[in-house]
């Protein structure tokens, strides 16, 4: 008991005189230090995917993986590939373990391949041991998969939150160099308010760093929009999305796309032999039959690659100033695009 206050008072103690340079975050004891904006013609812009079930990943945990998913990843890879782009594809082990086949088929046509956890279970419904040993079975699965390290995570639902940021450290702990699992913005069940918009290297409470890049949020009307895939993609119309993207580009951040291989196919729902309520029918296959197209017209107009690539041309310089002291300033957190 003694020893684990001395613990959490030494990793306090460490980030309260932090290198100068670093700003502190929305979370207590979480420095962030923001890339700088660059030039909007030389951005890295990325596309990721996460891969999951449906039926077992959003409706039902206690469900098998099925076969469901297959339909939309091959109209996803099939999309990717008549645009010549790479992405990254956050991978559920319960999905790998399932079809390792479409896995390798998967990183055969060039993408990269990371982890989304073992079986979707959100951050705030495990303790930090229940997490790391998620986090250690979903790396060994994918990993063996493979062949190649696993060094990049997103949560399940975005569930880093600031109840959650205790992972972070464990993260860095298990070999992982960056994180998507932020959402720099509040909405209904995740999201961090205020959290900076674009790529940062963060400091954890225990010193340890990781580089965290969350998906693209927009600024209008003196608030973010969310306009970086998922859901938002499925219900917000082209013209907006256009807009949304394109400020993010204009405010020098790349733009960080997300999608579920599932929103590409619009009969997965309407088709599965499972009482899903009218209500979650429509709210989440809304919207489904335009994602293909909208997703075309992005891949048109930018050009997009795998998240590694923008991990690897980050360029965030190391704080001035001496080792360690002085107070942190208030995080600014790069305006939001």
């Amino acid at each position: 008991m003694l020893r684990g206050i001395v613990s959490v008072r030494n990793r306090l103690s460490r980030n309260a005189n932090p290198p100068s340079g670093w700003q502190e975050s929305p979370i207590e004891g979480i420095l962030v230090d923001p890339a700088p904006p660059s030039d909007p013609a030389n951005l890295s812009h990325v596309i990721s995917v996460d891969l999951e079930d449906w039926r077992q990943s959003v409706f039902d945990h206690s469900l098998p993986v099925s076969d469901d998913f297959h339909r939309g990843t091959d109209r996803l890879l099939n999309l990717l590939d008549r645009h010549q782009t790479r992405a990254t594809f956050f991978v559920l082990a319960n999905v790998a373990k399932h079809s390792p086949a479409l896995i390798r088929r998967i990183q055969a046509a060039g993408h990269e391949i990371q982890s989304h956890g073992l079986d979707h279970v959100e951050l705030n419904r495990l303790n930090p041991e229940r997490f790391r040993s998620d986090l250690t079975q979903a790396k060994a699965v994918i990993e063996d998969i493979t062949g190649e390290p696993v060094t990049g995570y997103r949560a399940p639902r975005f569930s880093i939150t600031a109840p959650t940021a205790w992972a972070l450290d464990i993260l860095a702990e298990s070999g992982f160099r960056y994180d998507s699992s932020i959402f720099a913005m509040r909405v209904r069940g995740y999201g961090i308010q205020r959290w900076p918009a674009g790529p940062a290297r963060i400091r954890t409470r225990s010193g340890a760093q990781l580089t965290e890049i969350p998906v693209s949020t927009a600024r209008w009307l003196g608030r973010r929009w969310p306009v970086g895939g998922g859901g938002y993609l499925r219900l917000f119309p082209r013209w907006l999305i256009g807009w949304g993207l394109n400020s993010v580009v204009a405010s020098g951040w790349p733009i960080v796309l997300y999608v579920h291989p599932y929103e590409l196919d619009s009969t997965a729902i309407s088709g599965l032999r499972l009482n899903v309520p009218l209500t979650r029918r429509i709210h989440q296959g809304l919207g489904r039959p335009s994602v293909a197209g909208k997703l075309a017209t992005l891949l048109q107009t930018f050009r997009f690659g795998p998240m590694e690539r923008l991990v690897q041309t980050i360029s965030v310089p190391a704080p001035a100033g001496p080792p360690v002291g002085g107070t942190p300033s208030r995080c600014a957190c790069h305006p939001s695009p």
